[in-house]
């Protein structure tokens, strides 16, 4: 029997399904540092308070070690597609109350938001449209919106897009606090469509300092995992249904969410091949959902041909016996029916209890 496997702190077993606490007797699957265990943080060499913002930020470095978040990356693609003015370019004025693209904490991918404040020279607080704040923003991280459609579609691509992922990590965000633990996050990355190796990811937690015990800010990874500029990708899914304009199932293989429970942004359309397959399309994914996929069928299925139908002859039970007749109207489930053979004062409504096939 292969040797069992433990989380960094050795406070987990992994099941090879899920993590559960390991048997108090079980040994230590890593050596931690005394101070990991007492509840702070290794950081690159530092011991730093174990809480979420510090926490968050050592995971957000290892996702970059593990090459999970191409940083900077998005940066150079903005400037392609919506031409972020360069230093020696003549730009606006960074004012108070300006509406700005800003890097967010230098990690690349630049949110939108408005100056709320000048610190001093050449520094800044922003104010972000998702509700984030930064401080101390440097003005080469800042460049004023320019009036294009293309930065308007920037700005509506990243947004749903950090939406949908914040979106998703709340399924694990039980108590509505805007954190998860650091299991959770553990497991997913294990899980995902190009999984880590358990082991890998394991060591490099280790060597980070993260506990499974800790709670991590999961609007920040939300950010730091947004990829603008990126072909739609496609996902597979089950139990699908959709609520109030948006897709809800299981889906496999997410490019960013690995396989689990998805609530999408709106969707802007649904296409169906011939053999019932439909293409849900979303701000930033296509999901496939098979003729068999469906919790609840969309109305417009395919398979969702009526059982019945206007001018349709039919039986119905009056009296306890089956007489012949036609359905004349359908409105909210009930069905006005005439008699075949009798005038129409016995014509009536009646709902599907009532009514068969001929």
């Amino acid at each position: 029997m292969a040797d069992p496997v433990y989380s960094p702190d050795g406070k987990y077993m992994w099941t090879g399904d899920e993590w559960i606490p390991a048997p108090p007797t079980a040994p230590s699957a890593v050596t931690m540092q005394d101070s990991v265990i007492g509840g702070d943080v290794i950081h690159n060499k530092t011991v730093i308070n174990n809480d979420v913002d510090a926490v968050t930020s050592a995971v957000i470095s290892a996702l970059e070690r593990l090459g999970m978040v191409n940083k900077n990356e998005s940066g150079s693609k903005l400037e392609q597609a919506i031409h972020v003015p360069s230093a020696n370019e003549s730009k606006s004025p960074i004012v108070v109350g300006a509406k700005v693209l800003v890097n967010w904490k230098n990690y690349g991918t630049y949110f939108p938001g408005e100056v709320a404040s000048i610190e001093g020279e050449d520094s800044y607080v922003i104010h972000f449209d998702d509700g984030d704040v930064e401080s101390s923003v440097p003005a080469n991280r800042i460049t004023v919106q320019p009036h294009s459609q293309a930065n308007q579609d920037y700005i509506e691509q990243v947004t749903a897009e950090e939406q949908e992922l914040i979106d998703s990590f709340a399924v694990f965000d039980e108590n509505n606090s805007g954190t998860i633990n650091s299991s959770k996050l553990f497991k997913i990355l294990t899980e995902m469509g190009d999984p880590l190796d358990i082991e890998e990811a394991e060591e490099l937690f280790t060597e980070m300092g993260i506990p499974l015990d800790s709670e991590i800010n999961y609007k920040d990874l939300a950010k730091i995992m947004v990829q603008p500029f990126e072909p739609k990708p496609e996902v597979v899914m089950s139990d699908a249904e959709i609520v109030d304009g948006r897709l809800h199932g299981f889906g496999y293989g997410h490019q960013k969410l690995g396989d689990g429970l998805v609530n999408t942004t709106d969707i802007i359309r649904i296409a169906y091949d011939n053999r019932a397959t439909a293409r849900v399309e979303t701000r930033n994914t296509i999901y496939i959902v098979g003729p068999t996929g469906w919790k609840v069928r969309p109305d417009d299925h395919p398979f969702n041909k009526p059982e019945f139908t206007t001018g349709q002859q039919i039986k119905i039970n009056w009296g306890n016996q089956w007489w012949d007749g036609l359905i004349r109207e359908i409105h909210d489930n009930r069905y006005h029916v005439h008699y075949i053979g009798w005038d129409s004062s016995w014509d009536e409504w009646v709902d599907k209890s009532r009514i068969k096939s001929h």
